[in-house]
């Protein structure tokens, strides 16, 4: 298992505040986030921590990408 960052343990005690009070609005007031924020890791959440990482935004393609001759010739 990958290693749990502050962030990570940040975001759950948002989402189970949320969940024990019913109430994202509240939850953003008490840790001063928006209703936004709680909602998106609300929904995310499945009761493990690992759903509380954060995804990559590395794109999985680019379509200007080199293929792998043209890596070869480049070196």
């Amino acid at each position: 298992m990958k290693s749990i960052t502050e962030g990570m343990r940040h975001r759950k005690r948002i989402v189970m505040y949320a969940i024990k009070h019913n109430n994202n609005s509240q939850a953003a007031r008490r840790y001063h986030t928006t209703r936004q924020y709680v909602s998106y890791w609300r929904k995310r959440y499945d009761g493990t921590l690992e759903s509380l990482r954060k995804k990559s935004r590395r794109p999985r393609s680019h379509p200007n990408q080199h293929t792998e001759s043209e890596i070869a010739l480049i070196r």
